[in-house]
């Protein structure tokens, strides 16, 4: 490698996350480190620490832990499973089938609920399955799931469960931040996000939101399993963090500085509640725009379809690879393509965090229209535009 590496940089990425990331919060993660035991880093994680409750909105202390966000929902599974537990996994995409696997990690005896990929879990499936296993000691589903581009109806799932005394792991990598998270109103017990998702900063970190029913679970699960009370995986380390303001671990500095630009940035807007808002705005104008372009979402219907990240499904005479590439190459947009059954099948826009924008959805919509054309796809780019101008509008 040669001494001095410089990748090929898209001028925006609108991937399904990470995407480009806020000025400012590229700016903070320049700062100078300071000790993480010193008087200011406390004060600092202190304040990142209030601003997470109000995101998660909650009145317990979220856990901020170094790993990209597929370890925090690992640590849910450590903590909250048994060997022998029935757990019902809802399976609404590829991310949430694959949490299967992490369940029968830990012993789970995992029963699946599982849809087409083009929508979303009803709350009448759910209680079925409940109804079928009320031996279920946990449910896990995905909140925002960005392979699909499709959103699972968290707050009836929630409280249903709760209702029930079953605990809930949340997979919300992409839904905090962009859609309404009430987590202890709705009765949560684990939710999970990422910092690279719609709060805009960079990947590296696992926010974990931990009911006291859940904390309960974790310390008898521990001490039942046998294992290992100081495995990063475990939550118990982190009593030191919620009881006494002692971060168990030396924590990612650089990034935290980036987290905390990033909530400062939430709450310059007004709030959470004005975040999702905007999210919510640069969502149907996306969908609104590809609609009136001529081409197909992928999801079913727009009560099913996320806010952070749209699907769109490619016309037959459009191949997939040939499309990104023009994007990315010709006009400086790099986007996300399909996974799993979906590879090849649709491409998928990010809106989130300083993507979410009238101005990034509109560049985002005039990149797809000139590339589709570019590639012998007529579409009307006048009328997408306008559209999603009308939304924003």
């Amino acid at each position: 490698m040669p001494s001095s590496f410089h990748p090929r940089i898209p001028e925006l990425m609108m991937a399904s996350g990470p995407c480009s990331i806020y000025p400012r919060v590229l700016e903070a993660m320049g700062w100078q480190m300071v000790h993480h035991r010193t008087d200011e880093f406390v004060e600092l994680m202190l304040s990142v620490s209030d601003d997470l409750s109000k995101l998660f909105k909650t009145a317990n202390r979220v856990l901020p832990v170094e790993g990209e966000s597929i370890l925090g929902l690992e640590m849910a599974a450590a903590n909250l499973v048994e060997p022998g537990d029935v757990c019902i996994n809802l399976a609404s995409g590829y991310y949430g089938a694959g949490y299967a696997k992490v369940l029968r990690g830990y012993g789970g005896d995992v029963v699946d609920v599982t849809v087409p990929y083009d929508t979303s879990v009803s709350i009448s499936s759910v209680r079925q399955a409940l109804d079928r296993h009320p031996e279920a000691k946990v449910l896990a589903f995905v909140h925002s799931e960005t392979p699909s581009a499709s959103e699972n109806p968290m707050e009836e799932i929630c409280r249903e469960c709760r209702r029930r005394g079953v605990l809930t792991i949340v997979d919300s990598v992409s839904g905090v931040g962009g859609s309404t998270v009430r987590f202890d109103d709705w009765g949560c017990d684990v939710v999970v996000t990422g910092t690279q998702k719609c709060l805009g900063s960079t990947p590296g970190m696992s926010l974990v939101a931990v009911s006291d029913r859940a904390w309960e679970r974790a310390e008898r699960v521990t001490h039942d399993t046998g294992r290992y009370e100081r495995s990063y995986l475990s939550f118990l380390p982190w009593r030191q963090w919620v009881d006494h303001d002692y971060v168990p671990y030396t924590p990612p500095i650089s990034a935290i500085y980036g987290l905390k630009a990033a909530l400062d940035i939430i709450d310059d807007e007004g709030g959470v509640d004005e975040t999702v808002r905007r999210h919510e705005r640069a969502a149907r104008a996306m969908r609104a725009g590809v609609r009136a372009m001529g081409l197909d979402l992928w999801v079913d219907a727009d009560e099913h379809m996320a806010n952070s990240v749209t699907a769109i499904r490619l016309p037959d005479d459009v191949e997939d690879g040939r499309l990104r590439g023009l994007m990315d190459e010709r006009y400086g947009l790099h986007v996300s393509g399909g996974l799993g059954e979906e590879a090849g099948r649709l491409i998928r826009i990010g809106h989130m965090g300083y993507t979410a924008s009238a101005q990034k959805v509109v560049a985002a919509l005039g990149v797809l229209g000139s590339a589709m054309i570019d590639l012998g796809h007529p579409v009307d780019v006048t009328e997408g535009l306008a559209a999603a101008n009308a939304v924003f509008a």
